[in-house]
């Protein structure tokens, strides 16, 4: 088919304004709601992880879990985390339109719902990342959201970021008019290119880090940074995560990408994408535990959670218990420096 129709951010925009906004349980809220102000201790402010769901599954191959943040929130996420030292405040899901298109015409399945969400998400973050000591965590989201999450750290810090990409998968793949692809699968490729797909700005293939992936890049001149699995392994993983640490530039705002298809299946069932061969939990914890602890990190979004393969929701447990562990304790906040 050679129909393609994309949509500019004036059109995302005013088709986002023409459809009802509702959270995943179905309360009414409006797109340009202020993020959630954490509590303020007499004493001092602390450093707060913003826990925000994103319902939206269209950037995926198949549409149909669109309310997996709720499965964090049953395995009390924000809780364990206030419990564990590391300040949290739930703000919600993204208010996103009731209504999305789902398709499979080329290039990209169910344009421009993914566009569409990308637009509020970055405007929606804009406003939690420059409150002071707020790091917004996203969960129940597919891969395709850190176009939208770059898009709005890099409005924030003059486009001086970094994206820690940890997945199995490098999701590189170029559009191609004869093929509908996902736009998770391209979601590194937008990042870096121009194209009328987003808004951008493409970050620089420097700006990129591929780590922990088995399925190798599908557009292997890029120049991006790459650690696989295997060098993982080959290196070790601690040795491994200095060295990618090492490589950003100092004055860098991190992002960090976690995609759960970068662990192996039988450690995690509850992966959207599974792969046999993966980090497992005890890697996984090793690499997270040196990684977030950067403290550049300015952004966290784990993706590609399905809560329908997760009976008994022993898999969101485990999740959540990583994340108890290996994010760095909140601390007093000290003057901004914005």
């Amino acid at each position: 088919m050679k129909r393609r129709e994309f949509l500019t951010t004036a059109g995302a925009a005013a088709l986002a304004l023409t459809l009802d906004s509702t959270y995943a349980n179905g309360q009414p809220v409006l797109a340009s709601a202020s993020p959630l102000q954490p509590p303020i201790n007499a004493e001092s402010a602390t450093s707060t992880y913003v826990i925000l769901g994103v319902p939206l599954r269209a950037g995926s191959l198949y549409p149909g879990n669109e309310n997996d943040a709720q499965a964090y929130r049953d395995a009390d996420l924000v809780k364990q985390l206030n419990h564990a030292g590391r300040s949290a405040v739930d703000a919600g899901n993204l208010p996103i339109p009731s209504y999305l298109p789902h398709h499979s015409v080329p290039p990209i399945r169910s344009w421009p719902a993914p566009r569409i969400v990308w637009d509020l998400l970055s405007e929606h973050l804009t406003g939690i990342l420059k409150q002071p000591g707020q790091t917004p965590l996203l969960i129940g989201c597919d891969c395709s959201v850190v176009v939208g999450t770059a898009q709005a750290l890099s409005k924030v810090t003059s486009n001086d970021i970094h994206v820690l990409y940890i997945d199995g998968d490098c999701d590189d793949a170029a559009p191609i008019s004869s093929r509908s692809q996902s736009a998770a699968s391209c979601a590194v490729w937008f990042l870096t290119h121009d194209s009328p797909f987003w808004n951008g700005p493409p970050l620089k293939p420097s700006q990129v880090s591929f780590v922990g992936w088995t399925t190798p890049s599908q557009s292997p001149e890029t120049g991006i940074r790459s650690t696989s699995l295997a060098d993982l392994r080959r290196i070790g993983i601690r040795q491994s995560a200095q060295q990618v640490l090492a490589a950003i530039p100092p004055s860098a705002a991190i992002l960090l990408h976690l995609d759960i298809d970068v662990f192996r299946a039988s450690d995690l069932t509850a992966i959207y994408f599974p792969h046999e061969e993966g980090l497992s939990l005890e890697e996984g914890k090793e690499l997270l535990g040196i990684l977030l602890q950067d403290p550049r990190i300015r952004h966290i979004e784990i993706s590609e959670y399905a809560a329908l393969r997760d009976v008994g929701q022993n898999s969101v447990h485990q999740l959540v218990q990583i994340l108890v562990d290996k994010l760095p304790p909140s601390k007093p906040q000290a003057t901004s420096p914005c």
